[in-house]
């Protein structure tokens, strides 16, 4: 993590930003996390630029109010084991072999390539795209 001498900014790069960001992110990737407080407002702004796994940087604000009495409850946790399986298998599909990407698309009536997401997909201008995508069909049954 660098710290950008901004008491409320930190950079995170490569590894370093994906324990910020909590899922995978390309070594390529830099996460820029900025605390803005208003009063009793704070404003938690994440900007994630990753020009290996998105096709443009991704913008996230959270919002919180200052409570001095908010009681939160406990919450115990515990780390436990939902599928036993070798400590060696890593549950995966080869390129191009993954046999549920249709899934989604059939149950649901959207194009795949729109299903698949991408910034693409959240612009008015791809409603016009999506008509003249084919529907798949239904998925086979199991």
């Amino acid at each position: 993590m660098i710290h950008s001498g901004d008491p409320a900014t930190d950079v995170a790069a490569g590894n370093d930003a994906t324990v910020a960001l909590g899922s995978t992110v390309h070594d390529k990737a830099t996460v820029t996390e900025h605390l803005v407080r208003h009063g009793d407002y704070l404003t938690w702004i994440v900007y994630i630029d990753d020009p290996v796994y998105l096709s443009e940087p991704f913008i996230r604000t959270t919002n919180f109010v200052w409570d001095p009495h908010q009681q939160i409850a406990a919450y115990p946790c515990q780390i436990v084991e939902e599928i036993d399986r070798p400590e060696t298998l890593v549950p995966h599909h080869l390129p191009g072999k993954n046999p549920f990407l249709l899934e989604f698309p059939a149950k649901f009536g959207v194009p795949a390539a729109a299903a698949r997401g991408g910034a693409e997909t959240m612009y008015p201008e791809y409603q016009l795209k999506l008509k003249t995508m084919p529907l798949p069909a239904a998925p086979p049954a199991r």
